[in-house]
C-alpha cells in the first residue's frame, strides 16, 4: 500500500477552502438579502478567496492538517477559519429573526456541501476509488465544519443564535467563557482522535440513509 493519499489529500483540501471560503460566502449573501449592504462594502460578497482568507487559519493550521492526510498520519481532527464576515443586524429587516438566519446559512452552506459530496462518493464507490476518496473526504470536513460551527460557543456560529436568547448580562458571560470553552473542545480533540470521521458519519451516514 502507497504510504501517500494523494487523493484523500486533494479531497480534504477542496472540502476545506471550499467548505470555509463559501461558509463566509453565504453569511455575507444572507446578509446582504435581508438588507445590510456592509458585506457587499467589505468585498465580502464573492467567491474569490483574497476576500475571505486568513493567512493562518485559511492557510497554515489547515495545510499541517491536509499534509497528515497526504502521509495517512491524520490527527483525526483539524481547526481552520476564514475571517468572519462583519454584519449589522440592526441594518436588517428584521433584526432578531434576520440575525439568526445569517448566522444559520454558513453551517447550511457546510451541510448542503456534505450532503452533494456524499452523493457523489456513492454514486463512485463503485467506479472509480479516487473520484470517491475526494467525494469522502470532502463530505467529512464539511459535515465536521457543520457540526462545529453550531455548537454554542463564541466564536462559533451556534453562539450567535444563543445569545439572542440570551439576556445581555448572559451572552456577556458567554463571551466572557468562550475562550476556555474553545480549549475544552480541543482538549476533547485530543482525547478522542478519531472525532473528525465519527462527527462525519454521524451527519452524512443519515443523509445518504445508509447504517455506516
Amino acid at each position: 500500500m502507497s504510504r501517500i493519499d494523494f487523493y484523500g489529500f486533494v479531497g480534504a483540501a477542496i472540502g476545506i477552502f471550499v467548505g470555509m471560503i463559501g461558509h463566509e460566502y453565504a453569511h455575507a449573501r444572507v446578509a446582504v438579502s435581508l438588507g445590510d449592504p456592509t458585506p457587499r462594502m467589505m468585498g465580502r460578497l464573492t467567491f474569490n478567496p483574497k476576500a475571505h482568507v486568513d493567512p493562518f487559519g485559511t492557510l497554515i493550521m489547515p495545510a499541517v492538517f491536509l499534509f497528515t492526510i497526504l502521509f495517512r498520519a491524520s490527527f483525526g481532527f483539524f481547526f481552520g477559519y476564514a475571517k468572519p464576515v462583519t454584519v449589522h443586524p440592526g441594518r436588517m429587516r428584521k433584526p432578531g429573526r434576520d440575525a439568526i438566519l445569517v448566522a444559520l446559512a454558513g453551517p447550511a452552506f457546510n451541510l448542503a456541501l456534505a450532503a452533494a459530496a456524499g452523493y457523489g462518493f456513492q454514486k463512485t464507490l463503485d467506479t472509480s476509488i479516487n473520484l470517491a476518496t475526494v467525494f469522502y473526504w470532502v463530505t467529512i470536513i464539511n459535515s465536521f465544519l457543520f457540526i462545529i460551527n453550531i455548537l454554542p460557543i463564541p466564536p462559533l456560529d451556534g453562539s450567535r443564535i444563543l445569545t439572542r436568547f440570551l439576556s445581555p448580562s448572559a451572552a456577556m458571560k458567554l463571551q466572557d467563557y468562550g475562550q476556555y470553552l474553545i480549549l475544552f473542545l480541543l482538549a476533547l480533540f485530543l482525547i478522542f482522535p478519531k472525532v473528525l470521521e465519527n462527527m462525519g458519519q454521524a451527519v452524512y451516514c443519515p443523509l445518504l440513509g445508509s447504517p455506516c
